[in-house]
């Protein structure tokens, strides 16, 4: 983990609050239109920043999606699910201990995740009705 967050800026709490407080992983440019709701003259460079603080706190998550990050509430699960149809991002429940995973390998695993891929249950009931 990176250095400790030393100050909470009005930036980066209403980052984390958007974050935390959406059901979906949400992309940079998602987060930056709504701060800017909230936070009019924030830039999209400290919504980056921010986000690559958080993350390295391991507050928020980053899933690629496709050719971009996506960000979430931590923790959330770390493994990811892409319908390669609807592009819709699931979470998938696994238990992937870095514990477990240092112990078996020999290797001091600090993070891990697993990005899936394929059809998701709804598009495939609707490929079968057509």
């Amino acid at each position: 983990m990176g250095a400790s967050i030393r100050r909470w800026t009005k930036q980066m709490k209403t980052i984390i609050d958007i974050v935390y407080n959406s059901n979906v992983h949400l992309t940079a440019d998602e987060i930056y239109v709504e701060a800017r709701k909230v936070l009019p003259n924030i830039s999209l460079g400290t919504v980056y920043r921010n986000l690559n603080k958080l993350k390295a706190q391991g507050m928020v998550s980053e899933v690629p999606k496709g050719p971009l990050n996506t960000y979430a509430k931590h923790p959330d699960s770390n493994a990811h699910f892409e319908c390669e149809k609807c592009h819709r991002l699931y979470c998938i429940p696994m238990d992937m201990s870095v514990y477990d995973l240092s112990r078996k390998s020999g290797f001091q695993v600090n993070r891990c995740s697993l990005n899936m891929s394929g059809i998701c249950k709804e598009c495939e009931e609707k490929a079968s009705e057509d």
